[in-house]
């Protein structure tokens, strides 16, 4: 198992501590017969400069050995004030240099365990998150998940895609307010509760209030709630439903008619799908009105619908300025488009270009786990729907 490091320690370490060693075996070794080594007690800095951050124990033993040698030396050099001076410096090098060792070994057992509680974890998210299947019942689905920061604790991101013999495909995507094993056991309750309920439920009000419901029989047992996204799509008309839970808004991309040529498959415009009030998350549902958490609209043909999770739209850049999901999406729609995926599919692209495009924001791993789920509505509904719009009013063009 790797346990990371900071990079750029080390170079700038080696360089330090052989400037500093340079300097007093000069100042050391030429001074004149009556004065006493004071600088030699400095040899002492470089090991326990070496503990910290350190990947093994073999740099702060390797630091110690140079820092001996180089205080042998000292005392090798005769003269009249040295005293115990020399004696002094070798006996704290020995004492810091084993100290450095003993607590770079605790703090590399630690980590290691660490590493082995969220590669469990995430091994048990992975486990959970099957990807959805590229067709179901005439719609497309992709999904990406951008893993966090090694340093960083899993979340508890989740995502489904279920095909009903009575309410036709229905979706989830949720998160976890929280971090670790609790969270993604917790997303498993919820993930198994809405294979179970998706083909039962009657709608998709009714299904939020069965899986709060199935949250509240395990209290006590779970602190958290769970922000949720349902969506539910008819695949022979494209009328869909979205009931929100707390979740972010899902995204519309939609052929748009501007000032580009006919056909111009470039030609995008992009919507949030906000209901008038989203309802408590699942675990709080009781607390709060839920009649203003539903939207209903049809997707018109090749509309996108995108859903995603809070990592996405509050992972920071180097100022602390949020991504711009809206503001993005329109333009690597557009790219997406005209410069598809090896594979030839857009749908592919534009996932692989958001990602791309989050992490160049970033400029680092993210802090939080991020979750996108894409829906592609298919080229043509049925006719006797192929002239309605959707209410959708987009927020950039």
């Amino acid at each position: 198992m790797v346990v990371r490091r900071v990079a750029w320690r080390s170079p700038w370490l080696d360089m330090s501590t052989l400037a500093l060693i340079t300097i007093v075996l000069v100042k050391c070794l030429d001074r004149r017969w009556d004065e006493p080594p004071m600088l030699a007690p400095l040899l002492a800095v470089p090991p326990a400069l070496a503990g910290i951050g350190a990947a093994s124990v073999r740099r702060p033993l390797a630091y110690g050995g140079v820092s001996m040698l180089a205080a042998l030396f000292v005392w090798l050099k005769p003269t009249e004030f040295a005293g115990s001076l020399p004696g002094a410096t070798m006996f704290t090098i020995v004492v810091i240099t084993a100290v450095a060792t003993l607590g770079t070994a605790v703090n590399v057992r630690q980590e290691r365990r660490i590493a082995t509680v969220r590669s469990v974890a995430e091994a048990a998210q992975h486990a959970l998150l099957r990807p959805p299947p590229q067709r179901l019942g005439g719609l497309g689905f992709d999904v990406v998940y951008v893993a966090a920061a090694a340093e960083a604790m899993v979340g508890g991101d989740l995502y489904e895609v279920t095909r009903t013999a009575e309410h036709g495909i229905r979706v989830i995507m949720g998160d976890v307010r929280g971090k670790g094993l609790d969270a993604v056991e917790l997303a498993a309750d919820i993930l198994g509760m809405f294979r179970e309920l998706a083909h039962d439920a009657h709608t998709l009000g009714e299904l939020a209030i069965r899986l709060d419901t199935g949250l509240g029989r395990s209290l006590g047992r779970y602190e958290e709630f769970v922000t949720a996204l349902l969506v539910e799509i008819d695949q022979e008309s494209g009328r869909a439903s979205i009931f929100n839970c707390g979740h972010p808004p899902p995204v519309l991309i939609s052929a748009a008619a501007g000032d580009a040529e006919p056909g111009d498959p470039g030609n995008r415009s992009v919507a949030l799908m906000e209901v008038p009030a989203p309802a408590p998350p699942l675990g709080l549902l009781a607390l709060g009105d839920c009649s203003g958490g539903q939207l209903s609209l049809h997707l018109q043909p090749n509309d996108q619908l995108l859903l995603y999770t809070d990592g996405v739209t509050e992972a920071r850049d180097a100022r602390r300025r949020f991504y711009p999901l809206p503001e993005r999406i329109t333009a690597l729609a557009r790219a997406a488009v005209r410069t598809p995926a090896s594979n030839g599919s857009a749908r592919h692209g534009l996932l692989d270009l958001l990602r791309a495009d989050l992490l160049k924001h970033v400029g680092a791993p993210l802090e939080d786990d991020a979750a996108l789920l894409l829906i592609q509505a298919p080229a043509t509904w049925s006719p006797s729907l192929a002239t309605v719009t959707s209410h959708a009013e987009p927020i950039v063009s």
